[in-house]
């Protein structure tokens, strides 16, 4: 099955769709899907893995809009832009070197957020980390507004100079 998805009427490429039957040549017994170096395709939605998600430096543009992992979320290197706004994730997110924009307001992170090495600007109010926060080397120039982050802070090579009276970081910040 192919998704016809294109910028103009005169202009669509194929993007191969993975049914729940093909993803069982990438998951293991443990429920982990690895889907790394893969080219740009569509995975099934609403979308649930019963363990990690691996999508490192695959060419993915875009995610399931209902996507529930129950593990960690690699997608370093990748070509994600957003996340879907009903995402769901137990472990941590890993957006390291990718080409993310957004993070969504509200996002509760359970584990670790990486955003190291990407072109992001601002990160959105309320954004809960229940591990630590790995900004090293991103424009940021603020931390947001309610901000909470259970453990540390990483903002090496970050221009990050506003800490909101309203942020509370559990840990240490180290610039």
């Amino acid at each position: 099955m192919l998704v016809i998805t294109g910028l103009s009427s005169s202009y669509a490429h194929a993007v191969p769709q993975l049914t729940e039957g093909k993803l069982l040549n990438f998951t293991d017994t443990y429920g982990n899907v690895t889907l790394r170096n893969m080219g740009d395709i569509r995975l099934p939605d609403p979308f649930t893995v019963k363990g990690n998600l691996n999508l490192e430096n695959s060419r993915i543009t875009q995610l399931p809009q209902q996507l529930t992992v129950q593990g960690n979320l690699n997608l370093a290197y990748s070509d994600i832009t957003m996340l879907p706004l009903q995402i769901h994730v137990e472990g941590y997110i890993n957006l390291a070197n990718s080409d993310i924009t957004a993070i969504n307001n509200g996002l509760q992170v359970k584990g670790d957020l990486s955003l190291m090495g990407t072109k992001i600007k601002t990160l959105p109010p309320y954004l809960y980390v229940g591990g630590h926060l790995y900004l090293a080397n991103t424009a940021i120039t603020a931390l947001p507004d309610y901000l909470v982050v259970e453990g540390n802070v990483y903002l090496g090579g970050s221009p990050v100079t506003h800490f909101p009276a309203t942020m509370e970081v559990k840990g240490n910040i180290y610039r």
